[in-house]
């Protein structure tokens, strides 16, 4: 079961999954020096990986802070005394929370 609205896109699944063949590439081959970058008089090289955290944390700095279209909806379910979410939806978005903070501790 899964949250509608969590991750409509899939991005969390495919980052994991995008992640796990990086790791077993640079197992494998060693370390990868992908380009350099030079915003400052020092050059710098990023790991592709690297720059895809790069990438997203730039998506992710584009979202607003609030998201005033998710608290009206909630607002609206509590008014109205609908539920918002199953028992297996908090239990299936507790599993993936946790899955994701164990791949990001190692």
């Amino acid at each position: 079961m899964t949250i509608r609205g969590l991750d409509p896109s899939g991005e969390l699944g495919k980052l994991f999954f995008h992640v796990q063949a990086k790791n077993l590439q640079t197992q494998e081959a060693g370390p990868s020096r992908a380009s350099q970058h030079s915003s400052s008089a020092d050059p710098v090289d990023l790991s592709v990986l690297a720059q895809e955290i790069r990438d997203y944390s730039i998506r992710v700095a584009q979202f607003p802070e609030v998201r005033e279209d998710k608290i009206n909806r909630i607002q609206q379910a509590l008014e109205t005394g609908t539920q918002l979410a199953t028992s297996g939806q908090v239990a299936d978005a507790l599993t993936r929370e946790t899955i994701l903070n164990e791949l990001g501790t190692k």
